[in-house]
């Protein structure tokens, strides 16, 4: 990664500290990426030259992706609890929904963080797990660390 992402300063010197580990594979790319390189900032979603896979229907993965697609089959196959923020499940996303499906089985637990949570849509593919919803933490960046510890005990279990 490059750069130090698109945070107030003040957010930069007193940043949020995660301790443990948390696996995380962005299957749609990002604004942040181009073909050559993995920015924290945004740039390329400010150039126009992102590496990401737009919400259009019968999308598939590009070949610049694979190896995103494949850490979260990795992922996937080894987890019991799964947080998902800001994704749909919309029903022309085949490709991904097809790939939670294939590698995903063993989920136990998920958390959707999101205005809208797409509950049943996580219903058809985990009709055993149980389901957490969440709001999405405050804007406000002296919060943010508190919204983490009171929403987000993902610990040992994990």
């Amino acid at each position: 990664m490059r750069g130090r992402g698109p945070y107030p300063i003040s957010q930069w010197r007193n940043p949020v500290r995660v301790t443990g580990s948390l696996s995380v594979a962005k299957l749609h790319g990002s604004i942040s990426w181009d073909l050559n390189a993995r920015y924290t900032d945004g740039r390329r979603g400010l150039s126009g030259e992102a590496l990401i896979v737009p919400p259009t229907p019968e999308k598939t993965p590009p070949k610049e992706l694979i190896r995103e697609w494949e850490l979260a089959a990795k992922i996937l196959l080894g987890t019991k609890r799964l947080l998902v923020f800001g994704f749909a499940f919309n029903p022309y996303d085949e490709a991904l929904r097809n790939h939670f499906s294939k590698f995903g089985q063993g989920i136990e637990e998920i958390a959707l963080i999101d205005i809208e949570p797409p509950i049943e849509q996580c219903r058809r593919l985990w009709p055993e797990a149980a389901i957490v919803c969440l709001s999405p933490p405050p804007a406000d960046d002296g919060l943010i660390q508190k919204w983490i510890v009171n929403n987000l005990r993902l610990t040992e279990q994990s």
